[in-house]
């Protein structure tokens, strides 16, 4: 199988980390993975190859390609893969959406097994310092659980029994709780052996995150112009998630200071009708240097949109409200809305909120937190 852009640059060297000296090769992942997993892998690579080709193609038309690549004497392979470096910017957006949504998906299942596989590493050199083989390790720390009691069976059923009250579930019989509870504690003191002994090792994971060019020139932002972790914001204002996202945010300004700043873009979702309207008001805010008081302010009135008053809204987040309405009455707010939904369907965004820190594509307002410490020691 042909690997795609993202799959050659790793095989470079084909290694993706190295624990205390001894590399982590993509051979190794793939084995790592079950047969099915394994299947999945590569048809997500294989899809990203496609979707990579075919933006390529379109960029250039396929007689080109094949006319590049006889003139080169080179494989067409390599015309596009020097295309998607050079150009990928002046791609169609819907294509360009189209692969980073594919490089995230193959790179997801690369980080969660490379992690897997780093942790068998370390497990092994902590079973290594005590004279052990890591099976020899295991039985060691089974054999340090205490037995389950029927207290414990008592508590397990309990929040099964709870459980039923919302689901379907049916719950496990006695010996099945007992193995559960037996198995959940090895792994408490297997993972307490790899904490432990990771602070000593030397890691070095060369998985390199997929990253997404936006360009935030005209962005609203908030922030330090020279933050050296970017927040991307793709929101809309009848979003509920997006108004949770904001509390998320608000936790990391105030955790990293300067070292944050964020740079708002609209992305109105068609199925929100009031979220366009709203949008357009907070460019008009944010022209007066007042994006964040009338952000806050519409987030607060989120269940009012239908009926909003952008007006007195307006005077109430301290603009002038003369200019603020004449600006709304102008086409300037909607051709900012509708260049921020371009350069979001270009990178990649299927919905609301999404972030991008530092470029890393962000679907989930719960993993914000770890991705941005990353991004955060990275820059130290």
């Amino acid at each position: 199988m042909v690997l795609s852009l993202l799959a050659i640059t790793f095989l470079a060297t084909d290694v993706l980390a190295v624990v205390n000296g001894k590399p982590i090769t993509r051979a190794e992942l793939e084995a790592a993975l079950n047969e099915g997993a394994r299947q999945v892998y590569r048809d997500a690579v294989s899809d990203l190859r496609d979707y990579e080709h075919a933006a390529v193609r379109d960029y250039l038309g396929r007689q080109v390609v094949e006319r590049d690549a006889k003139a080169q004497n080179t494989a067409a392979d390599s015309v596009y893969a020097r295309v998607m470096g050079s150009d990928f910017e002046q791609f169609d957006p819907n294509l360009r959406n189209r692969i980073q949504q594919q490089r995230e998906r193959v790179f997801t299942t690369e980080r969660a097994t490379l992690e897997g596989l780093i942790q068998k590493r370390l497990f092994e050199a902590a079973a290594r310092a005590k004279g052990m083989t890591p099976e020899q390790l295991t039985r060691k720390l089974a054999s340090q659980i205490a037995p389950v009691t029927k207290s414990d069976l008592d508590f397990i059923k309990a929040y099964e029994g709870s459980k039923q009250q919302v689901s379907v579930t049916v719950p496990p019989g006695e010996p099945r709780l007992e193995a559960a509870i037996h198995d959940a504690r090895v792994e408490q003191l297997r993972q307490s052996m790899i904490d432990s002994i990771r602070g000593l090792a030397k890691v070095e994971s060369r998985l390199a995150p997929p990253r997404v060019a936006v360009s935030t020139a005209g962005a609203i932002r908030v922030g330090s112009p020279s933050a050296p972790v970017r927040i991307v914001v793709f929101t809309d204002f009848e979003c509920p998630y997006c108004r949770e996202a904001e509390l998320t945010l608000s936790h990391l300004r105030e955790q990293y200071g300067e070292r944050v700043a964020l740079y708002y873009f609209n992305y109105p979702l068609p199925s929100h009708p009031n979220a366009q309207p709203a949008a357009r008001a907070a460019v008009c805010a944010a022209e007066q240097g007042r994006y964040s008081a009338y952000h806050d302010v519409l987030f607060a009135h989120q269940d009012d949109l239908a009926r909003a008053d952008y007006a007195t809204w307006a005077t109430a987040a301290g603009l002038d409200r003369a200019a603020f309405e004449k600006c709304r009455a102008s086409d300037a707010p909607q051709h900012r809305v509708e260049q921020d939904i371009r350069e979001g369907i270009a990178a990649g965004v299927a919905g609301t909120p999404t972030f991008l820190v530092n470029g890393r594509l962000v679907r989930e307002n719960e993993a914000l937190p770890a991705i941005v410490a990353e991004e955060v020691a990275a820059a130290k």
